[in-house]
């Protein structure tokens, strides 16, 4: 049985979505017989059945640690957030006894590693949900997706706590402050007159004065919730995005908000000022993480 460590990395901590990178390979040999790496591959979660890949076509000898390759590989315009991604390779065993190569099974990393997308800016965003425990269960992961967007987020009663005589106040300070307005309208209570859904009434004060600070607005709504005054006639009359979610659909509500929000964020980059560039210049690279380095061992069965 011969044994390997393959290593990468990556030329980047993060990633832009739509971004192009390149990941280099190397192998450690770290077994008794001669290893013949025909391909690398890299396969992210996008990908379904494909791949990327690159022809190696190089001999690694016993207990040394070669530079394979590199290859080069496209982020989607439309995905943020944790990228994950395997490795492989299609690759030769000598076998010393019968002086022939012996072609391996194709090997992949046991699990799952990650890189980051994120795009740049990083925007500020006043996210209009309910505190209830049972609201933010349904919200909390609403609230991640977002982030994954390169938005901080901000809410009063969660991230921000006022004077709860000042608490109007502080909710137009917040809104202000923020570079877009995102409402999340869970289901408060049941309308016993006409069957349907309604949401926590503050939604539509917050609304009003996102509104009125001409902020970019995005609506979010669970399914089975009617939403009326302000916010439901700005939806309804298109004149801003709105997308569904069922809590007990997370995926498929990523997907559409995965759709939205390239266009969300030129809205809010149209009214920013060269001021406020320069300082998220300066902080983004306090709030990365990333996946640059990786590694796997492998080992032949016979």
């Amino acid at each position: 049985m011969d044994q390997w460590v393959l290593r990468w990395n990556f030329d980047k901590s993060v990633y832009q979505p739509g971004e192009s990178g390149r990941i280099h390979f190397w192998l450690e040999n770290t077994g008794s017989n001669h290893l013949h790496i025909e391909k690398t591959w890299l396969q992210f979660d996008w990908q379904g059945d494909q791949a990327y890949y690159s022809q190696v076509n190089r001999q690694v000898p016993p207990k040394n640690n070669y530079y394979l390759t590199s290859l080069q590989f496209d982020i989607p315009s439309k995905k943020a957030g944790m990228i994950t991604y395997s490795v492989g390779l299609d690759f030769y065993e000598y076998i010393s006894y019968t002086s022939q190569w012996q072609k391996l099974p194709q090997w992949w990393s046991g699990h799952k590693y990650f890189i980051k997308s994120i795009p740049m800016p990083y925007y500020r965003a006043f996210v209009s949900r309910g505190l209830k425990p049972e609201e933010r269960i349904a919200t909390n992961p609403i609230v991640e997706m977002i982030k994954e967007w390169g938005f901080g987020t901000r809410t009063v009663g969660i991230e921000v706590f006022s004077d709860p005589n000042l608490i109007d106040q502080a909710t137009r300070d917040e809104i202000k402050r923020s570079d877009c307005f995102v409402a999340i309208a869970t289901k408060r209570y049941l309308d016993a007159l006409s069957g349907m859904w309604r949401t926590f009434e503050w939604l539509h004060g917050e609304t009003g004065i996102a509104f009125g600070l001409d902020r970019p607005l995005l609506v979010i709504i669970e399914k089975g919730v009617v939403v009326e005054g302000l916010p439901g006639y700005l939806v309804s009359k298109g004149r801003y995005p709105s997308v569904e979610f069922d809590p007990l659909n997370t995926e498929n509500f990523r997907g559409q908000l995965d759709a939205v929000m390239p266009s969300f964020r030129e809205c809010i980059a149209s009214k920013k000022s060269e001021e406020f560039w320069n300082a998220i210049a300066r902080a983004v690279p306090l709030l990365i993480l990333g996946g640059i380095f990786g590694y796997a061992l492998g080992s032949s069965r016979r």
